[in-house]
């Protein structure tokens, strides 16, 4: 059973979110690399939570919760699922740091560490949408032509595929976004809010939170890559753009199986995270392996039989794709997680410029897979209007929706008379948007191509100036 944590204690994980997302205006501002949070660490920013109290553990088969956790003077708060991972909290006046070493000495577990906690960088920069363009900018701006997705839409306008948005909630009754969300089986929207523990993932706040409107204008860009997908909201964030990792960890595992049960087919297909942690979480990583279903059976981390459940999910071929941002510290040798995984079938996404460089504010690595346009870019915001942001968390979700696109077509020796989203394999989907992107001007990273993706042609590339 999952139990949820107050949204008192609710603060993002070292610049979870709007990490990936720049300002509005004509020179969005570049965020800063993320902090170091939770009492062991040097933290800029945010304010000190209970919540880093609290340490995340995995287990090895055989080990028990109960008595690790009394020989470390710890309290067992949660378990994820029916997983050996644990949600613990360290004692009034004693150290994390300390409980953390101890249990990472112990055989039985497999890891320890911190959930995560700070301030996000937009409520530090307070930088937020700019008012402004209509349904036609919207349409007809910069990114869907330098996609192609023109070209793309004539051969699939993702159909069939479920999107799962990961962030502050969703205006659903924007008129670019009120028909495309998905349903349950009793007709009402299929999501969920995380941080008030209820079914209503809406967009909470006003344009003084940092975060409000984000997730609106992450989903109408998913909307704009592919008009036909569903939407399945699943605000992870509150109006600040505050969340943490436990609580990312648990929208991850039912955003792939909203019901609990491997065998039905009702989780997302391709899921969009614009949001991250400069940390790397063993977290995080384990759940974007069991998301992507990219885990491998022989793996000894994942043999508890609490693991059960996603192996019979995997071996349905209900996996998604996961696209993440890539930050914007404007830094080659920043990285951000869960975009920096190097988990297969997750892809970390930089964001480009209409001038077909990588923005001044992205992460620009080697480890991200690739880019897609995200600066000055027009979509939803709450209230059924329209805004401009920049930012990496804007290049994300066209890169979920042209996954989208893709797997609305059958794969290579796809069979017709099946659906054809489950017949492809997060990998094959993530080989199909690297293989097909077009090069970028004065960078090894290459951009995003929805119609070379989508018909599995190479779009030659334009000479740069």
């Amino acid at each position: 059973m999952i139990r949820r944590l107050p949204l008192r204690t609710l603060t993002l994980a070292t610049a979870i979110l709007l990490g990936a997302c720049g300002g509005g205006g004509d020179t969005p501002p570049a965020d800063g690399p993320g902090v170091d949070a939770g009492g062991g660490g040097g933290g800029t920013g945010g304010t000190v939570d209970p919540l880093a109290a609290d340490v995340i553990v995995q287990l090895r088969p055989g080990a028990a919760v109960e008595p690790l956790a009394a020989a470390n003077n710890l309290t067992v708060v949660d378990r994820f699922g029916q997983r050996p991972i644990w949600r613990l909290r360290v004692a009034a006046g004693a150290s994390a740091d300390a409980a953390i070493t101890a249990l990472r000495a112990d055989p039985g577990v497999r890891f320890a560490e911190r959930n995560i906690e700070s301030q996000t960088p937009e409520g530090r920069n307070t930088s937020v949408w700019a008012v402004g363009g209509d349904a036609g900018v919207y349409a007809t701006q910069w990114a869907p032509q330098a996609l192609q997705l023109e070209q793309a839409h004539a051969t699939s306008t993702g159909v069939g595929v479920r999107v799962a948005v990961l962030d502050t909630g969703i205006d659903a009754t924007h008129p670019a976004l009120a028909g495309r969300m998905a349903r349950a089986a009793d007709g009402n929207i299929l999501g969920r809010d995380f941080v008030d523990d209820d079914l209503d993932a809406s967009e909470a706040g006003s344009r003084a939170d940092a975060g409000f409107g984000h997730g609106t204008h992450v989903a109408g860009l998913v909307a704009l890559a592919a008009p036909g997908a569903l939407l399945m909201p699943v605000r992870v964030l509150d109006a600040a753009g505050r969340g943490n990792t436990w609580v990312l960890a648990e929208a991850l595992a039912w955003a792939i199986d909203p019901d609990g049960d491997p065998a039905t087919d009702d989780g997302a297909h391709v899921i969009n995270i614009s949001l991250g942690t400069t940390r790397r979480t063993e977290l995080l990583k384990t759940v974007a392996e069991l998301a992507s279903c990219s885990f491998d059976d022989d793996d000894d981390d994942f043999d508890d039989p609490g693991f059960d459940e996603d192996r019979a999910r995997c071996a349905s071929g209900h996996a998604a794709v996961v696209a993440a941002a890539a930050g914007n510290g404007g830094s080659e040798t920043e990285e951000q997680f869960p975009a920096a995984e190097r988990v297969t079938g997750v892809l970390g996404v930089a964001a480009s410029t209409e001038a077909r460089r990588i923005a001044g504010f992205s992460n620009a690595g080697s480890w991200i897979q690739i880019s897609a346009p995200g600066d000055q870019i027009v979509s939803t915001v709450p209230g059924g209007g329209w805004g401009t942001w920049s930012g990496t968390s804007m290049a994300a979700p066209l890169v979920a929706g042209t996954a989208a696109l893709v797997l609305q077509t059958l794969p290579p020796g796809g069979d017709a008379g099946r659906p054809a989203p489950r017949q492809w394999s997060t990998e094959q989907v993530a080989t199909r948007l690297t293989d097909r992107s077009v090069a970028l001007c004065g960078s090894s990273l290459r951009q995003l191509d929805a119609a070379g993706a989508v018909t599995d042609a190479q779009t030659p590339d334009a000479p740069c100036p």
